[in-house]
């Protein structure tokens, strides 16, 4: 799969573009397959920095990669409004990475050295019936799930990762549901296709299976059921909801919530995360007046581990991904510990469409180990500029300080004593600047 030039993206592109806009031209007739493709091109430059000395314990310090990539998205047409196929190519190149590079999962970690790689990181064929209020859309192959039960991929790097397997998306008026099976993984910073094991015992898992339903009866209004199984590992199950109320014609009060629950099954370890079952729950109440919007969210978790700190662990094994659609999963910190209770505030403000300012907060507490009180905090600012002299661009960016504490051996390291904890602290930010271009 690894390819040494970019002789494959040049061909890709020129080849699609050949079909796509030749399939006018010559005397035949495709039915829609080629004569309704579509060819996206992304330039994705990213850096990220995590200036934490949280690990130092064992020798990790400040961890930082820049990358760049291209990122080209073939989706065809359907061929008798029923059948059709997509494929993604994604190159990714190193710019910078200093010595703990991994953690930032933008470049490939060969062995401890940061290097670029490519990929084809999505081939699917695709089906579908039926019409704009009742539907029904199958995929099979290598595909994004974007929170789809409990999947999820990531988005936020140079590279986006994918499942195989096949998923479903079905509508029948107010009503979506979605199902899939997967049984293996590319992740967001590496070429390879990996199939699922267990944490401890390294035991392969065959697949994962899951399903969401939601009822939305108008825009901003949802409530979804999620559930789904790593198998014979991990069930999770789970309620998403999001809601707007009108005030008048220019401000809203919002609402999010969601609640998850964790269970381990036959060959769950109880090793990390929890020793048998988790729960979170999170809420958030919010207002928008015209171009201003604030909130105020809660979280709370409960995950017993019998040796060490729990924690939510809210993906399905080795080489997985899972949704968790909850601000407890902050920038800088992880609001998911045993008895954890978290704060949330925002605001932002939009100038114009073209450019968004925010700020955020956070505050956990009520976490013990060993009897010992553990609190953590964050704070920071972004913004988001998309000017629309230059269709397809942007340029975001987020720094802030976080504190939590210090780890040794994967759990708080607390001082001599006994009686305290050793503080970490840092600093964290990215800068992602994209420009996307459609070919047809």
């Amino acid at each position: 799969m690894k390819i040494k030039n970019i002789g494959l993206p040049l061909a890709l592109l020129s080849g699609c573009s050949f079909a796509a806009c030749g399939a006018v031209a010559l005397p035949f007739n495709s039915d829609g397959l080629l004569e309704d493709s579509k060819l996206d091109i992304r330039l994705k430059n990213v850096w990220m920095l995590n200036g934490t000395d949280g690990l130092s314990q064992i020798g990790m310090g400040d961890q930082a990669a820049w990358a760049q990539a291209v990122l080209v998205d073939y989706d065809s047409g359907w061929w008798r409004d029923t059948l059709g196929f997509g494929v993604s190519w994604y190159d990714v190149e190193k710019l910078y990475a200093n010595n703990s590079f991994a953690p930032r999962d933008l470049v490939r970690d060969n062995n401890g050295h940061a290097e670029g790689f490519n990929k084809f990181g999505q081939f699917y064929a695709k089906a579908r019936w039926g019409n704009k209020q009742r539907y029904a859309h199958v995929n099979l192959g290598w595909k994004q799930l974007y929170k789809f039960g409990i999947l999820n991929v990531t988005r936020s790097r140079a590279a986006p990762s994918s499942w195989e397997g096949v998923s479903l998306v079905s509508g029948w008026d107010q009503f979506v549901f979605r199902a899939a099976v997967v049984n293996r993984f590319s992740e967001r910073d590496e070429p390879e296709m990996r199939h699922f094991y267990t944490l401890s015992s390294h035991k392969k898992i065959p697949y994962i299976a899951t399903s969401d339903i939601s009822w939305r009866p108008s825009k901003g209004n949802s409530l979804t059921y999620v559930v789904g199984e790593s198998k014979d590992y991990i069930m999770r199950h789970g309620v998403e909801a999001e809601g707007r109320l009108a005030v008048s014609t220019d401000s809203d009060l919002l609402f999010r919530g969601v609640y998850y629950y964790n269970k381990g099954l036959g060959e769950w370890e109880g090793t990390r995360g929890f020793s048998h079952s988790a729960q979170h729950i999170y809420g958030l109440v919010g207002y928008r007046y015209k171009n201003v919007e604030s909130g105020l969210g809660w979280s709370k978790t409960k995950a017993d581990l019998d040796d060490g700190l729990g924690r939510f662990y809210w993906h399905l094994g080795r080489n997985t991904r899972g949704a968790f659609n909850s601000k407890a999963d902050g920038p800088g910190n992880d609001y998911i510990n045993n008895g954890e209770q978290m704060l949330y505030l925002y605001s932002q403000y939009a100038f114009s469409e073209e450019f968004s300012v925010g700020t955020y907060g956070y505050y956990g507490w009520d976490v013990k180990y060993h009897g010992v009180s553990l609190k953590e905090w964050e704070y920071g600012g972004y913004f988001r500029w998309t000017p629309k002299q230059i269709k397809g661009f942007s340029f975001a960016a987020a720094f802030g300080p976080a504190y939590s504490w210090k780890l040794d051996k994967g759990n708080p390291w607390l001082t001599g004593d006994k009686n305290g904890y050793h503080r970490s602290q840092g600093i964290g930010g990215g800068v992602t600047v994209e420009y996307r271009f459609g070919i047809l």
